[in-house]
């Protein structure tokens, strides 16, 4: 009896895990697919090795943001472009998961900040003013 009950409750956790984590089509461990997580988030690109990996894929947040760009390894790497769902975008350059190198971000209200990056800090910038004139917080 204790082991069908395991076996059981084995089952259903799989069946579980199964229906909600799941390559929905194509190759998610060597090629290209689209996967939708767990948590909601939605990678639609190439997969190497069961990693993100490739030059040019789309990962959808569940919150509403979403990058498009390089990863490597299963995390951004190279050229990118994150948007946040309420608002504001960074397009440059990212390295290990964090914007590294040179890149832009743009807030909602058109003004921009361009500079070098340093493990998602701004070390350098130059400020190019927008349309509105309220002070605005640098990043959250």
């Amino acid at each position: 009896m204790k082991k069908y009950l395991f076996s059981l409750g084995l089952v259903t956790f799989l069946f579980t895990f199964q229906a909600n984590a799941q390559c929905i089509k194509g190759n998610c461990y060597n090629g290209t697919g689209i996967f939708k997580f767990d948590n909601g988030d939605v990678y639609d690109g190439s997969w190497r090795q069961g990693k993100i990996h490739g030059t040019s894929g789309k990962y959808e947040f569940a919150n509403g943001d979403k990058y498009e760009g390089a990863f490597l390894d299963g995390k951004r790497h190279g050229s990118g472009k994150y948007t946040w769902g309420k608002g504001g975008r960074y397009t440059g350059a990212w390295e290990e998961d964090r914007r590294n190198g040179y890149g832009e971000y743009q807030w909602p209200n058109s003004s921009t900040y361009r500079g070098y990056w340093k493990d998602d800090q701004l070390i350098d910038l130059e400020i190019q003013p927008g349309e509105a004139t309220q002070e605005q917080p640098l990043l959250k």
